[in-house]
């Protein structure tokens, strides 16, 4: 059988998990489910009951986990490398995050490190299910995968967690932009989308867009985010280029 990685992206919403193929990025098989829990113990119960109930294979070549979470800031290593996780984080989002649930992760290709909050009962739950796992902020492991690929030409990347998108622009292999927004529709996402675009200057520049969605749900709001930017014609020269599955990108990541 081909060599199949296990990726998972879970937020305190939700979980999305997919075996997919590490030699073309096919998705073998997927799932998607909602998590309404309250307490540590209550996520953990509910995360048994979902994992059990796919009846996954016992090994995979890979595993990796994305953690969704809007508390989360990217700053140059120089930065860090003076400071710590914590003190950044708070200064960030202020007091009141329990010091142990502040992480980081370096993001050795652009210089830079994604600082963030995750509950203990994520890290916990899944290092004991799989041991081999890695995991990192679901924009981090965007980003790495991103830098993978061609960045040269400028892109502008959406990618969706529930309630919110990361919004990055990729420019002579280069980071150029990187900020998260709230969103309810569409709308929303077209709101933001030309907002960036005007704010950087993009107007009259080439470029194209990528939308990565996390489930249906998510790919439907890319679609009609997709239809209402191309119906607005408000850049002649910004193409929707694609729409895919982010969960294919972590297999870039390890």
């Amino acid at each position: 059988m081909s060599k199949t990685q296990l990726t998972i992206h879970i937020s305190r919403t939700s979980v999305h998990v997919a075996e997919v193929l590490r030699s073309n990025q096919e998705i073998v098989r997927s799932f998607s489910y909602e998590l309404i829990e309250n307490t540590p113990e209550g996520y953990k119960k509910k995360l048994r009951e979902i994992f059990d109930e796919m009846n996954l294979r016992d090994d995979y070549e890979e595993y990796t986990m994305a953690w969704g979470t809007q508390k989360q800031t990217l700053v140059p290593l120089s930065v860090f490398n003076e400071s710590s996780a914590r003190s950044i984080f708070q200064l960030m989002f202020g007091e009141g995050t329990d010091e142990n649930m502040i992480d980081f992760n370096r993001l050795m290709e652009l210089s830079m490190v994604s600082v963030f909050e995750i509950p203990d009962w994520v890290k916990s739950f899944f290092i004991i299910r799989f041991p081999q796992i890695v995991f990192k902020h679901e924009h981090a492991m965007t980003l790495r995968a991103l830098f993978q690929k061609n960045t040269f030409q400028r892109k502008i990347n959406i990618s969706f967690s529930d309630e919110y998108v990361n919004v990055s622009i990729l420019n002579k292999n280069e980071l150029g932009f990187s900020n998260s927004f709230d969103f309810q529709t569409a709308e929303d996402i077209l709101y933001h989308l030309l907002f960036v675009i005007e704010q950087q200057g993009l107007t009259n520049e080439d470029g194209e867009i990528n939308f990565y969605f996390v489930d249906e749900k998510t790919k439907v709001m890319a679609e009609e985010s997709k239809k209402l930017f191309e119906a607005l014609k408000a850049t002649k020269k910004i193409k929707v280029n694609s729409i895919d599955n982010v969960l294919k990108l972590q297999t870039l990541c390890v």
